[in-house]
C-alpha cells in the first residue's frame, strides 16, 4: 500500500492489485475531531470468499476453459443427431452430454460454466438429469 500527501490534510491511497487484478484509487479524508478514517473494501463476485488468489495454474486454466467447450461442442453434435436420427437419438446424446457434464465436475477443479453450486450438488444434478433424460427417450413410445 503506498500513500502520497492530500490537498487539506487527507491522503491518497492506492491500494494494491487484487486477486481480481484491478487496482482502487481512493480518497481519504481526516476530520479534525474524528482521527483517521478506515474504509473497507468488500471483495467482488469474480474473488475466492477467502480473498486469496485462485490456485489454478495455466494449464488447468485452459482444461476447464476446455471443458465448457467440449460440452458445447456436444449439444450442438446431439442437436444435430436428433435432427437427422431423430429426436430419441438425440435426447439420448444430451443425456451423454449431462453425464460428461458430471464427469468433469467431479474430476476438474473449477471448470468455466459448469459451476452452479457445490460440487456434489452439481454431479447430482448433472446425473440426475441424464438418467431422467435418458430413461423418458427410451421408454417414451412416440418419440
Amino acid at each position: 500500500m503506498r500513500t502520497a500527501p492530500g490537498a487539506s490534510g487527507g491522503a491518497t491511497t492506492l491500494l494494491e492489485p487484487g486477486p481480481a487484478g484491478t487496482a482502487t484509487l481512493e480518497r481519504v479524508e481526516q476530520a479534525a475531531l474524528t482521527g483517521p478514517t478506515t474504509i473497507t473494501r468488500e471483495p467482488d463476485r469474480s474473488e475466492s470468499a477467502s480473498g486469496e488468489a485462485s490456485d489454478m495454474t495455466l494449464p488447468e486454466l485452459q482444461r476447464s476453459n476446455l471443458a465448457i467447450w467440449m460440452v458445447l461442442v456436444g449439444i450442438v453434435l446431439s442437436v444435430l443427431l436428433g435432427l437427422v436420427a431423430g429426436a430419441r437419438a438425440g435426447a439420448i446424446g444430451i443425456g451423454v452430454v449431462l453425464v460428461v457434464c458430471a464427469i468433469f465436475r467431479a474430476v476438474l477443479d473449477n471448470p468455466v460454466g459448469l459451476v452452479i453450486r457445490t460440487r456434489t450438488i452439481d454431479i447430482v444434478l448433472y446425473g440426475a438429469t441424464a438418467v431422467v433424460i435418458g430413461v423418458l427417450a427410451v421408454a417414451t413410445p412416440s418419440i
